[in-house]
């Protein structure tokens, strides 16, 4: 039976135009900078500017095994659509004054001021019909509007034909690091989500000569690395999601924003995450629910491999403060915890009102030394049951606040643990990743049950009541320990069950 390869090629185009139409109205910024006429434009104007190029391709000479391959999949479809729909993209640090608004882009009353000239150059450079710069491209007056654009940055940002990068402070390849472009938290985003990016000096040359994409350049690469604590991989071909949490987040550890909230709204495309932006509830407060909704999404033990001091304004002790609690261990400079760190499952995770409730691998620990300080104490730990006691050794850590000893227990609570076989029983890593946690010795209260019933006498019964709950210690660096009998590649030691533990921290 003959293919009738025009009506084939009918429908396919039909499928192709969708996937245009839904593309414009989802996948690109609300509004662009029309080049040619340097007038804000929306959504609408787009579509009907690049319509009659998609209808063209109608007339291309496409085979039936072409049409075949590009069905059976969302992303190639995609890609054809996005070969046509082309926009270059700023990332930069906001000058004092001077940026050029939304308002003065609508009315045409634009003034020559450093910034409109920047906004010039990034058209010069680009190379595009369009261009976007958060500078003038956002209507903050629009609440609507300004969380749109919040949560589709990174998106917005990956769908980009090219980033330019201009880098202000900056006029050799060599002095990149200290600008301070590499220091503020939005533009971490803004380097890995577009696949193409260039750089340009404070006199808008090219870091790079002669290169279509800096991400692929080896003379810049090296440099970006240091600069950022991002692998190579990741810079090159970055895949967001909630996992490699403690990694990710020691990227943005040391960086700033403006306004204390944009600290977790500017990752949220980094994990692929999103939550409802709130100015004004604090920067801690966003964070947390940025970490909350992480924890929900993947379940990765990394996002829990933190030290320093708990949010004050959560109930829970497992929740960070900021980013700056991921910062690296000096144990783990220079290599990726991702592959030991965390469970190849996803723990099961839930914010309770008694705090994060998860399962946890209880080990016993007795303190034999410790000296205190004005401000936190430092403990000697060691196991107190076998293997461990042989197995792991001394451990030392620096608890922060902690005042009162006596009538304290103490255990590490590991979270990387490997989940329970089909017998029920966990194992741990060779190398494990845990809290410290605490408990008051259990207290025995006498508790008096009154019954009463009508027409008969009162019966008083007594029973025993005790008090326990872990709690999860602060301490300044996060606790790694290696079980020297276990291989370090593919062995596992099996803990019987009992040791795995629901807690609420």
């Amino acid at each position: 039976m003959a293919v009738d390869l025009d009506k084939i090629k009918r429908s396919f185009f039909e499928r192709v135009q969708e996937e245009f139409f839904r593309y414009v109205q989802n996948e690109i910024p609300i509004r662009l900078i029309y080049v040619k006429e340097m007038r804000l434009v929306d959504r609408a104007f787009i579509q009907q500017h690049y319509l009659s190029r998609i209808e063209m391709m109608e007339n291309d000479n496409i085979t039936k095994e072409f049409i075949e391959y590009t069905s059976k999949n969302t992303v190639r479809m995609q890609g054809l659509v996005r070969k046509v729909v082309k926009y270059g993209i700023l990332s930069h640090r906001w000058l004092p004054e001077g940026e050029p608004t939304v308002e003065e882009m609508l009315n045409g009353t634009t003034a020559d001021t450093p910034g409109y000239r920047k906004l010039r150059k990034l058209c010069e450079v680009a190379g595009r019909e369009f261009v976007w710069s958060d500078t003038c491209c956002i209507d903050k007056r629009s609440s609507s509007e300004l969380d749109e654009s919040i949560r589709s940055m990174y998106k917005w940002y990956r769908n980009s034909a090219v980033c330019v990068v201009y880098l202000a402070q900056t006029v050799r390849l060599e002095d990149m690091a200290k600008d301070e472009w590499f220091r503020r938290g939005w533009t971490l985003q803004e380097l890995l989500a577009p696949a193409v990016v260039k750089f340009y000096d404070r006199n808008w040359r090219p870091l790079v000569k002669d290169a279509v994409n800096d991400k692929d350049e080896r003379r810049i690469l090296q440099p970006l690395v240091s600069a950022t604590g991002c692998p190579e991989h990741d810079l090159r071909r970055f895949s967001p999601g909630p996992y490699a949490v403690d990694e990710r987040m020691s990227w943005a550890a040391r960086r700033v924003t403006t306004r204390a909230e944009d600290m977790a709204y500017s990752l949220m495309g980094i994990f692929d995450v999103t939550i409802q932006p709130a100015y004004g509830e604090g920067g801690e407060r966003a964070f947390c629910r940025l970490v909350e909704a992480i924890m929900i999404s993947g379940g990765s033990s990394s996002v829990l491999n933190w030290a320093g001091m708990a949010a004050e304004s959560h109930n829970s002790n497992a929740l960070p403060s900021s980013p700056s609690c991921y910062a690296r261990q000096p144990q783990q400079t220079g290599k990726s915890t991702t592959g030991w760190l965390q469970s190849t499952e996803g723990l099961d995770m839930a914010m309770t009102s008694r705090g994060l409730r998860l399962k946890l691998l209880i080990l016993p620990m007795i303190i034999t030394k410790h000296t205190m300080d004005s401000s936190s104490c430092q403990l000697t730990l060691s196991a107190t049951v076998q293997p461990f006691d042989r197995d792991v050794g001394n451990i030392t850590v620096r608890v922060l606040g902690l005042r009162e000893l006596a009538n304290f227990e103490l255990a590490l609570g590991v979270f990387n643990y490997v989940p329970e076989d089909e017998l029920g029983h966990p194992a741990l890593r060779h190398i494990s990743a845990a809290y410290l946690l605490c408990k008051k010795t259990p207290i025995t209260h006498q508790l008096q049950q009154v019954s009463v019933s009508e027409g008969r006498s009162v019966i008083a019964q007594t029973t025993k009541l005790t008090e326990y709950g872990w709690n999860k210690l602060s301490t300044s660096k996060a606790i790694h320990f290696t079980l020297r009998s276990v291989d370090p590649d593919h062995g596992a030691m099996l803990v019987d069950k009992s040791r795995l533990v629901m807690v609420y921290i």
